[in-house]
């Protein structure tokens, strides 16, 4: 493979960029007219360069000494009846889960809702809107509580900040950090990168054992669906999800499923960690995600 001489093309700074921008706007500051704004209101301009970056030298480098993982995909099985949770159960996880997020809507007779499957080789968590009676101890996974899932449900549409400021505002000493995907994709990866600087870096939290879980919810769209699951997905493990479940709006839940499957098996990802590291725009967005948080909870402790 013949290599590419890349010292042919001119160097473009980020002066550059802008005397052409402002020419073509007939002098308007293109800082001001093609920047946006990104989640609560982060300002985010519309050209980035290495000069952006040269003062987050730490942030890069924390990234850069996490271990690389390979994500879980889990699968959402609501409990109605004991059986036909446990054969759906063990349909997801011949069909390629990690683990299975039982909903429960009912105290449950656990020994006939975990029948055949082998606890020591898939991770099992348990949802409910009530307090669980006869937990088994041996369950790997999370145990989302009541008041936990109901947050959790009412998340949905809330800033990532405000999301994050939450979850940062109610640690405890679990490992464990539930959390749903954003809609945009840069958003997402950015979110999930400044949960976990803040995770380990503010709360001293242990970086290689923090669990973050990322469910993709409904879609406002049901048709729609397929391509959140897909973008979402995507972007929650670029941003460093250790494992996600995906909705189902309609169809088969193999569908839902099997998006993590392709995604797992044909992209290549698996053996690297924090691939969208050294991106100039990601890296200026999970700062301004952690510098906002950090605003929120000094506001928050003030009040």
């Amino acid at each position: 493979m013949k290599e590419l001489n890349l010292d042919i093309f001119s160097k473009v700074s980020k002066l550059d960029w802008i005397e052409l921008a402002k020419k073509q706007l007939k002098g308007e500051d293109p800082i001001e007219q093609l920047g946006w704004l990104s989640d609560k209101n982060l300002k985010m301009d519309a050209y980035y360069d290495e000069s952006d970056i040269e003062s987050l030298s730490d942030q890069i480098e924390f990234f850069k000494s996490i271990r690389p993982f390979h994500w879980k995909l889990y699968e959402q099985v609501h409990v109605h009846d004991e059986s036909v949770a446990n054969s759906n159960a063990l349909q997801a996880l011949s069909g390629g889960c990690d683990g299975i997020i039982f909903s429960l809507e009912h105290q449950v007779d656990f020994k006939k809702l975990l029948e055949e499957i082998v606890l020591d080789i898939c991770d099992i968590s348990l949802t409910s809107s009530f307090e669980i009676e006869g937990t088994p101890p041996s369950l790997r996974g999370f145990l989302l509580t009541s008041k936990q899932a109901t947050a959790l449900a009412n998340n949905t549409s809330e800033s990532q900040v405000d999301f994050i400021t939450t979850i940062l505002n109610n640690h405890t000493s679990e490992s464990h950090f539930l959390r749903n995907a954003a809609s945009d994709f840069f958003l997402e990866v950015a979110s999930i990168r400044a949960l976990r600087f803040l995770l380990s870096q503010d709360l001293g939290q242990d970086t290689n054992k923090i669990q973050i879980h990322t469910t993709v919810p409904l879609h406002q769209e049901e048709d729609q669906q397929w391509f959140f699951n897909s973008t979402a997905g995507l972007a929650s493990i670029l941003g460093g999800t250790n494992s996600i479940n995906f909705s189902t709006a309609n169809g088969a839940t193999r569908i839902s499923r099997n998006v993590g499957n392709i995604i797992r098996e044909e992209s290549g990802i698996t053996e690297y960690t924090d691939q969208c590291g050294g991106a100039f725009y990601v890296e200026v967005l999970t700062h301004k995600i952690i510098e906002a948080c950090r605003s929120n909870l000094k506001h928050r402790r003030d009040d």
